[in-house]
């Protein structure tokens, strides 16, 4: 049995569309449940000697999250360039409904 194309165009489109259909299907479930829930509220921290971004995240961390991306966020939020922090600086920290769970 042979299949005889008609019209290219017309295959080509309908393969895309196909394609496509699938991309977004698989799309769908691989990010499903890794949209992030915005945080309930934002903690003033107030830097002391001895503070760094991964203590104060080890701290506030929520529940399944990954600490690096945690502190890429807090950084975010605190326009800082760098991973660096002074005593005496106030961060806000994101902290998130999940933190509060047991």
């Amino acid at each position: 049995m042979s299949i005889r194309i008609k019209s290219k165009v017309r295959f080509i489109i309908s393969v895309t569309v196909f394609l496509l259909m699938i991309i977004v299907s698989f799309s769908f479930f691989l990010l499903k449940g890794k949209a992030q829930e915005a945080p309930t509220y934002y903690l003033d921290w107030y830097v002391t000697k001895g503070d760094t971004l991964w203590s104060i995240a080890e701290q506030s961390l929520p529940e399944g999250r990954d600490i690096r991306e945690y502190i890429n966020e807090i950084r975010n939020w605190n326009k800082l360039s760098s991973s660096n922090i002074k005593e005496g600086q106030v961060l806000e920290i994101p902290i998130y409904e999940s933190f509060y769970k047991d």
